[in-house]
């Protein structure tokens, strides 16, 4: 079975409609969007580079190059 995940925190869930349904609190939008790359063994923030193993530990920490300061996972 597949797992979806939110780009700005890293939440997991069976189904894109359940993961969407919730709020996000780390997405500007304030509700949960999806990740649309593959699951990988490392994530990389499209802006600064910075590696972390899942989605959720990169977005922990903001980032001082990204427009919404926050990172985010490449696809």
């Amino acid at each position: 079975m597949a797992n979806f995940y939110c780009k700005w925190c890293g939440s997991k869930s069976s189904s894109v409609s359940s993961l969407t349904a919730n709020g996000c609190s780390k997405s500007p939008s304030k509700k949960h969007e999806l990740y649309e790359g593959s699951e990988k063994s490392e994530y990389t923030c499209k802006f600064c580079g910075t590696k972390k193993s899942s989605i959720s530990s990169l977005t922990t920490n903001s980032c001082f190059k990204s427009p919404t300061k926050k990172h985010q996972p490449a696809l």
